[in-house]
């Protein structure tokens, strides 16, 4: 410490890059924050959010003290109490309401990483007995595959690219960037993509109807259809097979399926896939040939594809499969196998699914999971058939945590009408479902519903969701607690950081909510760390270090392996990477991947095309905003991005009179919205894309408004009817659907 300052080593987590950032602290308040060089990951990378994190933390619309509702539901109306009252009141209604429906009559939403510490959920959930009724938007968000991939390999193979180590983006020869804009949703690999593009012959094949920055630099810009492109990735397989682009010695070494695999491809040849996604047949032919030939490949995979519905999972296992067949798996450059470390002399960092205590949930417990009849991959069915491999392979507990995930179209239902029992108490920990859960309409009914007798709302700010709380309590941010992280044991890396300053007002962190609930349950003794700092520690020390030396460091990096299956094989059933999924097969669902249309599309429901004859989709990241986030006015990312926009196409534009910076409606079967037009020929004719996760702070909290919730929330029309989710992991649809727009 000099003249009262001192620089504190803390992980970013606005959103889930865990960039590692150096807080400048004087006289207890943070003045100046910028990239740390040293981070071993990050590297020194900063987005631009960062140069607004002072001000949002400071903002004055921070919660800071627990509040109580003084009203009915949606009324804005609170008190404000402590923090004992308002945890010994949950814990007693949530005692009384596991004593009358059970324990499973608890559920709990959560959002996109906001600090990945989700084990201490999953212990207070097992503890309680509740069979991991957690509702999440991963199941539309990057979840989705890596439960399909972990059946098929192990890992999720088509990595979102958020935490990549520098040599990989430094090694690979090609990249395909599937479905995803890099340069708003993962700056940092768009950052160092970009650099090596300036730097060598890097070759880049974009997939996305959108003209994105990314796309304007790739070699080869394919803009298909939305919704179809399982069918391209099926069309590439059969250009592979068909002109023996494939890796013989792989394939024939290390994988099962592959005749069932070259019989179903067949099914694919280029010209009908070229009818299904809109493409030229030279597009497809000549992308799947510069994929297969350009080694090593790597297929960065982005979350449009996640939110098509009934065949979300399947691209996925179409992509890897298409990894596979080239060989370019678990290679430096290409897709990369995670270790289980950090390891040092034989001695292993103590991961979050050792914390998790899963085998405290009586075995009959998990079927209750919600969905886990219908939805069988991501429920407890699916996980158990892929833990068994996992812990054979790696040797610790399989993690729970995001792996699985109950469907969150079914959760509203069942509030509403107490099938396939009552769920009546619920808990949203940073999280603010009624923006980012598909059907809003639905999602308001069940959440004013007196069915549900207790909500709880962890917060940073009021939000629409936090207005029908019985109970919000205000949470510290990353800036106010120590982290540590494994990204949910998806890495073979620990990444810590301290706190740069005390919580302000009356925050805690979310140690200390799950802890403290959970010791007026009679959890005590499975709670043993009184603080997250002691928590941290015992977890680095087998490693031999300390808590002060593990934040010092930043990150602790296992060293790149390449082609451990040769040593170790596949985390599957078959110890191979499996093309013919024995899982998806016990499961009954089809072993091999498939083409299925949206349940909603021009193909699918011609006559609603009728009615609604432009293609919609919902999303698509936006800096400095992140998802629902950032929406305040005075922190300077509100005033960066102040309208909700949705792209429209000049030539549809101007056959419907609509002009640059127009509000304009955009109304599907399910309702109606209204967001600014931005035109230009970067969306193709016939779609359009709105910006999604829209709410306004500066409009009145109380009803009928509730900040501004029904103006331009997308989820307003997106569709979540159990029969139009993905069959695997109950994702629902926000795009390719369809609409129709004009002038407000």
């Amino acid at each position: 410490m000099k003249g009262g300052l001192e620089i504190k080593k803390v992980i970013c987590t606005f959103c889930a890059g865990n960039c590692g950032v150096l807080v400048h602290v004087k006289d207890g308040k943070i003045i100046k924050i910028q990239g740390n060089r040293e981070h071993p990951i990050s590297r020194g990378f900063i987005c631009e959010r960062i140069k607004y994190a002072i001000k949002w933390l400071y903002h004055p619309d921070q919660l800071m003290y627990p509040l109580k509702k003084a009203g009915e539901r949606g009324e804005n109306k609170w008190q404000r109490i402590t923090w004992d009252q308002a945890l010994d009141e949950i814990a007693q209604k949530l005692a009384a309401l596991k004593e009358q429906y059970g324990p499973e009559t608890l559920a709990v939403t959560e959002g996109t990483l906001r600090g990945t510490l989700f084990w201490m959920r999953s212990r207070f959930f097992y503890l309680f007995g509740n069979p991991h009724n957690v509702f999440h938007p991963g199941t539309i968000c990057g979840l989705n595959r890596y439960s399909i991939g972990q059946a098929i390999a192990g890992w999720r193979v088509c990595d979102k690219g958020l935490t990549p180590k520098y040599s990989l983006i430094e090694k690979t020869n090609c990249v395909v960037v599937w479905g995803n804009n890099p340069t708003d949703s993962i700056p940092r690999a768009s950052t160092w993509l970009l650099q090596q593009l300036s730097k060598r012959p890097l070759r880049i094949i974009v997939v996305d109807p959108r003209i994105t920055k990314i796309a304007e630099r790739a070699n080869i810009h394919l803009q298909l259809r939305p919704g179809t492109d399982t069918a391209l990735a099926l069309g590439w397989a059969n250009i592979i097979l068909n002109e023996q682009l494939y890796d013989r010695d792989f394939v024939e070494n290390w994988t099962t399926g592959f005749d069932k695999l070259a019989e179903r491809v067949q099914e694919y040849p280029p010209e009908r896939v070229a009818h299904i996604t809109g493409l030229t047949l030279e597009e497809i032919v000549e992308s799947a040939r510069m994929y297969a030939t350009t080694k090593p490949a790597w297929i960065i995979g982005g979350v449009a594809t996640d939110q098509i519905g009934l065949n979300a999972a399947r691209v996925e296992q179409a992509c890897a499969i298409c990894q596979a067949l080239v060989g370019n798996i678990d290679v430096v450059g290409g897709s990369s196998m995670p270790g289980i470390g950090p390891r040092t002399e034989g001695k292993r960092f103590i991961r979050d699914s050792e914390l998790e205590l899963r085998d405290k949930l009586p075995r009959k417990q998990r079927l209750k999971q919600l969905g886990a009849d219908q939805f069988k991959l991501m429920t407890w069915p699916g996980y158990e058939l892929t833990a068994e491999p996992y812990e054979k392979f790696y040797g610790v507990s399989a993690p729970t945590m995001h792996r699985m995930g109950a469907s969150p179209s079914m959760l509203w239902r069942a509030i509403l009408t107490r099938r396939p029992y009552p769920i009546t108490a619920m808990i949203s920990w940073e999280s603010n479902p009624i923006i980012w859960a598909g059907n809003t309409k639905l999602v308001y009914e069940a959440m004013r519903s007196p069915n549900l007798e207790l909500y709880v709302v962890n917060e940073y700010w009021m939000t629409p969701s936090a207005l029908f709380a019985d109970y919000v309590l205000p949470m510290a941010s990353w800036l106010e607690r120590p982290y540590v992280d494994t990204m949910e044991d998806f890495a073979d890396f620990a990444v810590g950081g301290e706190r740069a300053i005390q919580p302000l007002g009356e925050r805690k962190e979310d140690y200390y909510f799950w802890r403290e609930l959970g010791m007026r349950l009679g959890q005590k003794e499975y709670w043993p760390w009184e603080t997250f700092e002691e928590h941290i520690a015992y977890r680095v020390k087998p490693l031999g270090i300390t808590y002060d030396e593990f934040v010092q460091a930043g990150c602790l990096v296992t060293p790149l392996e390449e082609k451990k299956y040769e040593r170790l094989g596949f985390a599957t059933p078959s110890g191979k990477f499996e093309l013919y999924s024995s899982i998806l097969e016990k499961l009954g669902y089809d072993p091999l991947p498939f083409y299925e249309e949206p349940a909603e599309s021009p193909v699918r429901t011609p006559e609603v095309a009728k009615e609604y004859p432009l293609i919609l989709n919902t999303g698509g990241r936006f800096m400095p905003q992140h998802h629902s986030e950032f929406r305040h006015w005075g922190t300077g990312m509100r005033e960066r991005h102040p309208d909700p926009l949705v792209d429209v196409n000049t030539e549809n534009a101007r056959e419907l009179g609509i002009k640059e910076g127009d509000w304009i409606y955009i109304e599907s079967r399910r309702g109606r919205i209204r967001q600014k037009a931005r035109v230009s020929n970067e969306i193709p004719r016939g779609m359009v894309n709105a910006e999604a996760s829209w709410w306004f702070p500066e409009m009145p909290g109380e009803e009928p408004s509730l900040h501004g919730l029904w103006e331009s929330n997308v989820n307003v029309l997106t569709l979540d009817d159990p029969e139009c989710c993905d069959p695997l992991t109950s994702g629902w649809q926000n795009r390719a659907l369809l609409c129709r727009i004009y002038k407000a």
